[in-house]
């Protein structure tokens, strides 16, 4: 027993000097030891994180390059409000047209009661019914136009059913341009009958005179007025 225990005890002794001799000559050689497995047996795979670290800095360049864009909103003005970009299409009732044209009979600041789309193929009429101090107007056009129809409303026209081809008015005689059936949709205070179709009519006359026509069956609304520049025209949220 005693001399099978110290021949063990040799035997451990010669491979921790062996050990311990490989690892000197490594350190001396200037080689790092071997690094130890992971928990799965295999080594980090550097790079793999390379790659993805690269990926994701790259969409971070991109995003941050990107414009950013949020969805259209109204915002009520004040003092911290955001700024609003109005068009004719996307006037609410409350909402401030202003007319600069350089004709008093035109000019003013309107407040819109009420708004008419008039849908028509694949184009879109707006009708802004609006007042200003007493005075009723109607902005019409198609949004995007270079000029719209600034058209104040008259009763007593005496028109019922289809109109002629030639109205004559205190200002001059007009010609029929343009008609058309369109489906409507009406908001707010519009004056208008609650009807889901509409026949559309433009007259015509001296200079940039103009009629506004529409029947709503047996009813014929009239609006006489003006045609103007679309540049003419600022638009600016209701309060």
């Amino acid at each position: 027993m005693t001399i099978a225990g110290a021949f063990w005890v040799g035997v451990l002794a010669a491979r921790r000097l062996r050990d311990w001799g490989e690892g000197r000559r490594a350190i001396e050689d200037g080689h790092a030891p071997l690094m130890l497995a992971t928990g799965n047996g295999t080594a980090p795979d550097d790079a793999r994180t390379r790659r993805i670290r690269a990926l994701v800095a790259d969409r971070l360049r991109q995003d941050r390059g990107r414009p950013v864009t949020a969805p259209m909103a109204r915002v009520q003005a004040g003092p911290e409000a955001e700024p609003v970009d109005l068009e004719l299409a996307t006037l609410r009732q409350g909402d401030v047209v202003a007319i600069d044209c350089g004709d008093p009979e035109i000019d003013g600041d309107y407040i819109v009661d009420g708004m008419v789309l008039l849908r028509e193929g694949g184009q879109t009429t707006v009708v802004a019914v609006m007042q200003d101090a007493g005075r009723r107007a109607w902005l019409v056009g198609p949004p995007g136009s270079p000029d719209w129809y600034l058209v104040q409303p008259r009763t007593g026209h005496g028109l019922s059913g289809e109109p002629p081809r030639n109205i004559t008015r205190d200002r001059g005689s007009f010609s029929l341009q343009r008609r058309g059936q369109a489906s409507a949709a009406c908001t707010g205070l519009h004056d208008r009958p609650e009807l889901p179709r509409v026949a559309t009519y433009l007259y015509t006359g001296g200079g940039r005179d103009v009629l506004w026509l529409e029947r709503w069956d047996h009813e014929v609304l009239l609006g006489e007025g003006k045609a103007i520049d679309a540049t003419a025209v600022s638009f600016l949220p209701g309060s």
